[in-house]
């Protein structure tokens, strides 16, 4: 497993994991579904969606099978899937300048990214300060056509 942690500006409540050489128009990546999902897929790019408009904690994991995680302890859980050809995914917030993003290595191929959030209920406005994370985790798939779904919330 291989662990990245970054605090990005969630600019208009999002931020994305990319692959470096991807050319998808994200203009259209939030459909009614994507925001009640809070999970955005094109071909080659996540958009997450954040429940503040700040810098928030950002965590990616890259495993090499799919790992056993207890979505009990999320308040927040959709589960999508995208494709890496490059090897290599940009990690930034939606108004970040695209050639200076984090970048992080991962194999070329299909994967599966299940999306978690926790402390939402620390937040009382989307601009103050909260206890949230979000957790972004990645692992090859069959799956090769891009999609989500959401899992689970706590309500």
């Amino acid at each position: 497993m291989k662990k990245y942690k970054f605090e990005l500006f969630a600019d208009y409540f999002q931020v994305y994991i990319m692959d470096a050489e991807a050319d998808d128009d994200t203009s259209e990546i939030w459909t009614d579904e994507a925001l009640d999902l809070k999970l955005g897929v094109l071909p080659n790019t996540l958009a997450v969606g954040t429940f503040r408009n700040v810098d928030v904690p950002v965590e990616v994991e890259i495993y090499e099978s799919e790992p056993d995680i207890n979505i009990q302890e999320w308040d927040h859980a959709s589960k999508g899937y995208f494709t890496i050809k490059s090897g290599s995914c940009a990690v930034f917030g939606c108004t970040d300048y695209l050639p200076d993003a984090e970048k992080i290595e991962i194999k070329p191929g299909a994967y599966a990214a299940l999306s978690l959030a926790k402390g939402l209920d620390s937040i009382t406005e989307g601009w103050e300060a909260a206890d949230d994370i979000y957790r972004v985790i990645l692992w090859p798939s069959s799956i090769k056509e891009y999609m989500a779904l959401k899992i689970h919330e706590n309500t």
